[in-house]
């Protein structure tokens, strides 16, 4: 029994340690199809962003089809719905 409790215990201390491997990213690079500007954006938490519009030439960016928002789109990241796998804003 002693054994048991503490391998239990290790591998809560081990898994403590780890990083936390669901935490979501919010920052995600907006690259330009366009001309190639890329400019780093937060990410909306609470809603998809339909329309981006680049800094540089003025274009107006709009989700690829089947993608939900500009970030599944142009970005280096996907944004918080579909990184936590859940229902997006389609």
């Amino acid at each position: 029994m002693a054994g048991s409790w503490a391998s239990t215990r290790l591998a809560e201390g081990i898994a403590n340690q780890l990083p936390n491997m669901s935490a979501l990213i919010l920052e995600s690079v907006l690259t330009c199809p366009r001309c190639g500007f890329t400019k780093t954006e937060t990410m909306p938490t609470d809603a998809c962003q339909f329309y981006y519009e680049c800094t540089n030439c003025k274009t107006l960016l709009r989700p690829n089809l089947g993608d939900c928002c500009v970030f599944c789109s142009f970005g280096s990241v996907k944004c918080p719905p579909v990184q936590e796998q859940r229902e997006c804003c389609r």
